[in-house]
């Protein structure tokens, strides 16, 4: 009998207004939590401010990595490492949409079957899961 296929789901790609918006307001939220005005438990994203400035410099304004790097890494030395410093960055936001060299898949998580059901051996990991999906 021939065995059923593996099925994943495939991601639909945001529309680039929609990641430009997303990425505006976590910049925002950045800047609200480097001012003091609000907590960043309750922050979304993993990237830090300046990767989303790099990213939105790049893809909304058009921008090269090489003009990125000499306006936000000033202070390294090299026009080398500045650009390297500025397409690393705008890697990191690309991870965050799937896409780039950092394509960040959540991992599913390891479940047991027991007699009386089935257990989540990393809890944290499968209240995440039931988190994100609801």
């Amino acid at each position: 009998m021939p065995q059923p296929k593996e099925s994943k789901l495939e991601l639909v790609p945001w529309p680039k207004d929609d990641e430009i918006r997303w990425v505006q307001w976590r910049i925002g939220e950045r800047e609200a939590i480097d001012a003091g005005k609000t907590a960043d438990w309750n922050k979304e994203g993993s990237c830090s401010l300046t990767d989303y400035r790099v990213w939105l410099l790049h893809e909304q304004d058009g921008l090269s990595f090489q003009e990125i790097g000499n306006r936000l890494f000033s202070q390294c030395a090299g026009p080398d490492n500045r650009k390297m410093r500025a397409y690393r960055a705008h890697d990191r936001v690309e991870a965050e949409f799937h896409r780039g060299n950092r394509k960040r898949a959540t991992k599913p998580p390891k479940l047991q079957v027991h007699a009386f059901g089935v257990w989540a051996t990393d809890l944290a990991a499968f209240t995440a899961l039931l988190l994100a999906n609801i």
